[in-house]
């Protein structure tokens, strides 16, 4: 690709724009969000295939939205991305969005000590890379993540800082989420959010 190349990124997430900013100097990045907010969402899902074939679909939908927002574009490569955590549910798997309203202290409490206590989860990122021909390129990262024993008292001062909000799974990695984390198998920048080693040979 050539180095003067603009890479749109499709997201508002600042963690995915400084792990962009790794791969390709910030003057060829153009944030550029979906202005379709609604995602269509993994209620009811329960098979891991279905999980994934989800995943690539809210990637594509938004990539598909971001190269509709104008004519400038036409000539970029178009990155777009969805990170979820899977966790188990008797046989069954369950993701685990993003928690919000007034109760969701009491949400990511139940999540870390029901799902996540001395527990393996999976983190997996959809990504779809629009080229500049119109070629379109999708692609899936998953990393397992070990969380330690969680006590009570360290769990509670975590939810103290507020840091689970806004977060897929309730916990950031890259910052005080990762007191939880004893191993991780796979790529770290896909905890984060964007699967470097995915895109690394398209920019």
């Amino acid at each position: 690709m050539d180095d003067s190349q603009t890479i749109v990124l499709g997201s508002q997430s600042p963690q995915r724009l400084q792990l962009l900013k790794q791969l390709v100097s910030a003057d060829r990045i153009l944030v550029r969000p979906p202005l379709q907010a609604e995602e269509v969402g993994f209620s009811g899902l329960t098979d891991r295939l279905e999980i994934s074939e989800r995943l690539a679909q809210i990637a594509r939908t938004k990539n598909d939205d971001v190269a509709k927002q104008g004519p400038d574009l036409e000539n970029s490569c178009i990155l777009t991305a969805d990170t979820i955590i899977i966790v188990k549910d008797a046989d069954n798997c369950l993701v685990l969005g993003k928690p919000d309203g007034k109760n969701w202290q009491k949400t990511v409490h139940d999540w870390f000590m029901n799902y996540y206590s001395d527990t393996i989860h999976e983190v997996v990122s959809g990504v779809c890379i629009r080229l500049p021909d119109g070629n379109i390129q999708m692609a899936e990262c998953s990393t397992t993540v070990k969380f330690k024993v969680i006590s009570h008292k360290l769990l509670d001062w975590y939810l103290s800082t507020e840091e689970p909000l806004g977060k897929a799974g309730g916990y950031g990695i890259q910052s005080a989420g990762s007191i939880f984390v004893e191993s991780i198998h796979g790529s770290l920048s896909n905890v984060i959010g964007l699967p470097l080693e995915l895109i690394v040979d398209e920019f």
